[in-house]
């Protein structure tokens, strides 16, 4: 939801520096961004409603990113391991034919877990452009959490 806010400079910058801490986000394996938008939303639940609102967004908005990156890589691990060993439980003498043929589609899988994270982090950065401009920006799924 966008709609115009008249929201002041100082707010503007502490909710998109709270939604462009996933840069942080994105270089330390999810950890900084989430804790440096925790960290603007205890700062600024007492001063500004517009600021708080916009970091507990991002915190959880990196939060779930986080989980959902985790469970993605995870998700591709056992699938790289099974493209590993179904060839050899099929043929253990010489499963080494095989192995194209497991292993290409799952190196190709790789490309989910990347494309959400790319994904996840776009969005973030688009948020804190919004914000930053004077909008009222909130999450497509958890948005609605954050009135």
């Amino acid at each position: 939801m966008l709609t115009e806010n008249l929201a002041t400079k100082d707010e503007r910058v502490n909710a998109a520096l709270a939604h462009a801490s996933i840069f942080l986000g994105f270089f330390s394996r999810g950890v900084l961004g989430i804790v440096l938008a925790f960290l603007i939303w205890i700062t600024q639940r007492g001063k500004s409603q517009f600021a708080a609102r916009h970091a507990a967004q991002a915190t959880v908005y990196q939060l779930i990113g986080l989980v959902v990156a985790i469970v993605l890589w995870v998700g591709w691990g056992v699938t790289f391991m099974g493209s590993i060993f179904v060839p050899v439980l099929l043929n253990p003498r010489n499963p080494e034919p095989m192995m194209p043929y497991t292993m290409i589609p799952a190196f190709a899988l790789m490309l989910v877990p990347l494309a959400a994270m790319l994904g996840w982090f776009i969005y973030g950065v688009y948020a804190a452009w919004q914000v930053w401009h004077g909008k009222d920006f909130s999450y497509a799924v958890i948005g609605r959490w954050f009135k």
